[in-house]
């Protein structure tokens, strides 16, 4: 669920890459002329001294950063750009059989852009194939905003593509103030398009105010959505995950579980430490494991422990229920035996049925069943009901029931129709299971 965040640093460092490529070249020329200078000198000297194994890799090292980098002076070509125009740089970026001269080119063109110029910058791109799922087009929109902010909002708003998220990103990057009170009074005619709204196109909208401020300072972006938490907003938890992205990108997993760690207890926490608990698990899930337990008895990390151990009994099921078992009695620990034998049943599902046989009777064991049977239930509807039967609580014995129902049912209608006739199963729970396929 993760979204794509346009970071305005890249155009700086794209610009940045084509000078010192350029940098690089003179150097490598320079470096060429002298060494064949020095070889031509060589022949009048006497032979030197053999050489031990330690003082050849110390010649060998220069010599091979040399040619690494008329390697890459050679795959620029020595073009320097400054003779293209807007339209010229615009169909290298995108046409160009090299990938560093495309990326060169479109760093340039970005170094050129202006308010005045930027119009004809984005035509140019259009004209050139441009897709609004390429990464230039969610660049460029985004240093527009950075340089434009509201009238390139605006403007954009009217074209044939729009990429509003990246304006308003850029805009909130450089001018947050304006950005948010521009978003408090978000006119009527941002709601188009079939099944949107105002009030989803606001959180989109937001999102990416959101985004920009993280890109600017991450406490800003942060006490923006805590005020908006307070205001009474029920959406902020999705306007936290980006804030965690960005400094996921920043810092890395490790980095970002400690920024996590020093929020304030509550949602917002909670919605962070679940968007960096899925990247750090699946690189590595006993470290994330290890940090996110030091929560597990507080309601707000219930699902970061049940996404940590999903992530984990990918890898090591046995390992991830033995950690989950430990943890302190809780919705935590519930939630993530719920996840982990979700996937695990679908892995070894005769271990994880053998597991869930030599545990007691307990909470946590009504939990693994059930994960255990809603997943298996498209596998083999019969064998997860005799599952799901098994659960000690009635009531999360009788969800757990018309969860396997649904899949049952569509599986197999017929034979479905014959099992909730002695179900036990509520009335209402019936009709739903029966209607279900109308629904879809």
């Amino acid at each position: 669920m993760k979204v794509v965040i346009t970071h305005g640093f890249w155009a700086i460092a794209l610009v940045t890459a084509f000078f010192v490529g350029m940098d690089w070249q003179r150097s490598a020329t320079a470096n060429s002329q002298k060494s064949k200078i020095q070889d031509q000198a060589s022949l009048d000297q006497p032979s030197p001294p053999a050489l031990s194994g330690t003082e050849m890799a110390r010649i060998a090292s220069p010599r091979n950063n040399s040619i690494e980098s008329e390697a890459i002076s050679k795959a620029i070509g020595g073009t320097s750009f400054l003779e293209f125009g807007i339209e010229s740089l615009a169909a290298i970026s995108l046409k160009h059989p090299s990938q560093l001269k495309r990326r060169l080119a479109f760093s340039h063109l970005l170094s050129k852009m202006t308010g005045e110029n930027a119009v004809q910058i984005r035509e140019e791109l259009i004209a050139s194939g441009i897709s609004s799922r390429d990464s230039e087009w969610r660049d460029f929109n985004y240093a527009w905003g950075t340089i434009a902010g509201e009238a390139a909002f605006s403007s954009s708003l009217a074209m044939e593509k729009v990429d509003l998220y990246s304006v308003i990103s850029g805009w909130a990057s450089t001018d947050p103030t304006s950005a948010i009170a521009f978003i408090d009074q978000l006119p009527e005619k941002l709601a188009y398009g079939p099944g949107n709204t105002l009030e989803t196109k606001r959180l989109d909208l937001e999102k990416g105010v959101v985004a920009g401020l993280a890109d600017r300072n991450r406490n800003e972006a942060t006490n923006y959505v805590s005020k908006l938490l307070a205001e009474g907003r029920s959406d902020t938890s999705r306007l936290m995950e980006t804030v965690a992205n960005e400094v996921i990108r920043q810092e890395g997993s490790i980095g970002a579980s400690n920024w996590a760690s020093t929020l304030k207890d509550g949602p917002l926490k909670g919605a962070a430490m679940v968007e960096i608990a899925e990247g750090y698990a699946r690189t590595d899930p006993a470290s994330a494991a290890g940090w996110i337990q030091e929560f597990a008895a507080e309601d707000y990390a219930t699902r970061a422990i049940a996404e940590v151990g999903k992530k984990w009994a990918e890898r090591e099921p046995l390992a991830a229920v033995s950690w989950l078992e430990k943890l302190p009695e809780g919705q935590g620990q519930k939630a993530g035996l719920n996840s982990a034998f979700g996937d695990w049943e679908d892995r070894d599902p005769i271990a994880a049925g053998n597991y869930l046989l030599s545990m007691p009777n307990s909470p946590k064991r009504d939990s693994a069943i059930r994960g255990f049977a809603e997943g298996y239930a498209w596998q083999d509807p019969k064998t997860a009901i005799a599952w799901a039967q098994d659960i000690q609580d009635p009531t999360i014995r009788n969800e757990s029931l018309k969860k396997v129902g649904f899949a049952y049912y569509r599986r197999k209608p017929e034979e479905a129709k014959t099992w909730l006739a002695e179900s036990g199963l509520s009335p209402e729970a019936k009709a739903d299971i029966l209607n279900s396929q109308r629904r879809r």
